[in-house]
């Protein structure tokens, strides 16, 4: 959990590193919006306009989703579902290796989206406004005003970061963020 941009993937790929199966909830979202049955339902609620070339086009999608909470909401109706469905396969296919240490789901709404329950422990990552503005910029061209529009839609980070069960502060170098994660690995596996 954690803000846009606060590095939860980031945070995701060294747990990933050390040993976890990562699940990128982002990723399969993006699967499943080449479904062709999650396609028509989307161009059905948002218009054909958000196509191109028969398929969804996230930036478009998102210019009109993220102007009203309903829109929000339809287009989590459609989405969220099919992403639940296929995080829970993955997770019960990882549960059955004997070498899988532990399971990360990386999943920018987990508690919107309601998988928060197939989790035993909730990391908070977390990163000042101006350095995950700054990420954002360089890695998505999103202008100042990107974060808020969207976060608004979804719990405030002041809810998510008292569910945490652990936080991480990557406001720092690399290696500071590591020996958090490091040191969260070892009390998490470990137990």
């Amino acid at each position: 959990m954690g803000g846009i941009g606060a590095g939860k993937s980031a945070v995701g790929g060294i747990l990933e590193g050390m040993g976890a199966v990562r699940i990128d909830a982002d990723s399969i979202a993006r699967q499943v919006l080449e479904r062709t049955e999650i396609i028509s339902q989307i161009a059905r609620e948002f218009g054909e306009g958000v196509l191109e070339d028969g398929r969804v086009s996230r930036p478009k999608l998102a210019a009109v989703a993220f102007t009203d909470e309903s829109l929000v909401k339809k287009l989590n109706a459609i989405v969220h579902p099919a992403v639940i469905t296929e995080s829970r396969r993955i997770i019960r296919e990882a549960r059955r290796e004997s070498a899988c240490k532990a399971i990360i789901l990386d999943a920018p709404l987990l508690v919107e989206a309601g998988l928060e329950g197939l989790c035993d422990y909730l990391v908070f990552v977390d990163a000042a406004e101006e350095k995950r503005q700054k990420r954002l910029e360089e890695s998505r061209g999103w202008d100042a005003g990107e974060i808020g529009r969207r976060e608004r839609f979804q719990n405030s980070l002041i809810s998510k970061r008292k569910r945490a069960d652990y936080i991480v502060d990557n406001n720092g170098s690399l290696d500071e963020t590591v020996r958090q994660i490091a040191s969260i690995w070892n009390k998490i596996v470990n137990a």
